[in-house]
């Protein structure tokens, strides 16, 4: 079964419960209203977060149990672009820098016009705004000679660093890449300066939702310009892969899947199950286009450690974090995802971005119909019969289950079979609703309270044209008379 032990809060309600996701480096949990290292940090000027979406996904694929970790925080800095290219030719690309060098060129205003704008050319912020420009452009052109021109002689490492990313990058076939210096540059001791640059970016096609990343960079400042001593990885959920990892990449018509040369061979297969699971994700997104791509990442045990800052629990085979309101990225665990559980695995997780997208508050009570439409879609995919009947039974005849309907997520001591009845649950309404009501009806009722936070009742009476309390006695008899 693939279900999701869903925890979620507003950060700015200090009362939010902490979620049971997977640790990120220096801190046990996400603490309501407290920054923590890899996360966003708050928006300057008072403003605090429209949305911290914390939960954990749990996925039952045989014993020992799994569970997929899903975050979102949505920033002053998030960005979305109307409007999605689906074209693109399907290819597996090999081989790092020299595999990176025959992409293509994005296009002449894939470069940002904002590089610090109003920063004169001669002045420090304006030659910083020259070097990142100068980047960006050799970056999209395939030219990494111009891309590392930059660094300082000085700067040991930074070289190697840097031309692993934009190898990485390369595979990846970005296409957009906007940096910024966020704020004025700051002068230091022995002729340096820093700035935290700010960077979108987007694979495959330029017309995407940009994932969006901060990094602190200094800089040597002499007469001649200014030169690269350090460029960080992103402050906010990372490293991410690109920035740490050199990458394989497959690229197909829906997904952008990598990992690194170790697992390499595993490409081909796994991104054939996730375009088909793409196939049938994208036909519930009903609040808007798809993303341009769904993105993948295959993480092995050094990468399952590092990547995006997460420190997983051992039962965790992935985590998927949207990186905007409208941007996912998604990592699986190559030593417990296979080929033939990536079709299982991502026809749920892509539910989760197609359903959630644009979603800035996460609402309370509404935990089943997230994870039971992701179960939903899953089985309607899978074509057979749900798996995890077994569990339903145990669970509703062990006495834990009070014929709750609007079930919240399984406290932190549940055990694996616990978790899978609690999704079973969510399963079953789901389908009763949609068996009795047509999916397009279930999908009304989602939206009103999953999407907008309209209470039950009222969603219940809007969709279904009945009151909440018949709908969930219905679907808790409907739940009694299967297990």
């Amino acid at each position: 079964m693939v279900g999701d032990e869903r925890r979620y809060a507003d950060v700015d309600d200090v009362t939010a419960t902490r979620p049971a996701i997977p640790h990120q480096r220096g801190e046990a949990r996400h603490e309501a209203r407290h920054h923590v290292p890899g996360e966003p940090a708050p928006p300057r000027g008072g403003t605090v977060f429209r949305l911290a979406l914390l939960a954990s996904l749990a996925v039952l694929l045989g014993a020992p149990a799994g569970a997929i970790a899903y975050a979102t925080a949505r920033h002053e800095h998030s960005a979305i672009v109307s409007g999605q290219d689906l074209a693109g030719d399907e290819s597996v690309q090999s081989g790092g820098r020299a595999g990176a060098k025959a992409g293509q060129p994005g296009t002449p205003d894939a470069t940002a016009n904002a590089l610090t704008p109003n920063a004169l050319p001669n002045t420090l912020d304006g030659r910083i705004r020259k070097a990142l420009r100068d980047q960006a452009a050799a970056l999209l052109g395939g030219d990494e000679d111009g891309f590392l021109r930059p660094v300082d002689p000085s700067a040991d490492g930074l070289r190697e660093d840097l031309a692993r990313r934009f190898g990485s990058l390369r595979q990846l076939q970005v296409k957009l890449w906007q940096p910024r210096a966020d704020g004025a540059a700051k002068t230091g001791p022995g002729g340096t300066a820093t700035v935290t640059v700010r960077v979108k970016y987007c694979y495959v096609v330029t017309t995407c939702d940009p994932m969006e990343l901060a990094a602190d960079t200094r800089w040597k400042v002499t007469g001649e310009g200014v030169t690269l001593l350090e460029f960080g990885t992103s402050t906010e959920l990372g490293p991410r892969p690109w920035e740490v990892s050199e990458l394989r990449t497959a690229v197909g018509n829906r997904v952008v899947m990598a990992t690194t040369a170790r697992y390499a061979s595993r490409l081909p297969a796994m991104l054939a199950a996730a375009e088909q699971a793409a196939e049938l994700t994208d036909t519930f997104a009903r609040w808007g286009p798809p993303p341009a791509r769904y993105v993948v990442y295959l993480a092995g045990p050094d990468e399952w450690a590092s990547w995006y800052g997460m420190r997983p629990e051992a039962w965790v085979i992935g985590f998927a974090l949207p990186l905007t309101s409208s941007a996912t990225e998604i990592v699986l665990n190559a030593n417990r995802v296979d080929t033939k559980q990536t079709l299982d695995v991502l026809r749920h997780e892509f539910t989760h971005v197609v359903t959630l997208s644009g979603v800035e508050k996460a609402y309370e009570h509404t935990w089943w119909l997230v994870e039971g439409i992701a179960e939903y879609v899953r089985v309607k995919g899978s074509g057979k019969p749900f798996d995890q009947m077994g569990d339903v039974r145990a669970y509703l005849r062990g006495g834990r289950w009070k014929s709750e309907i609007a079930l919240d997520d399984p406290p932190a001591d549940a055990s694996t079979a616990d978790v899978s009845g609690r999704y079973g649950v969510a399963y079953l309404s789901l389908q009763h609703l949609a068996d009795r009501y047509g999916e397009d009806k279930l999908l009304e009722f989602f939206d009103y309270a999953a999407r907008q936070g309209i209470s039950l009742d009222d969603s219940a009476r809007k969709a279904f044209g009945t009151s909440w309390n018949d709908v969930a006695d219905d679907c808790a008899h409907y739940v009694r008379a299967r297990a």
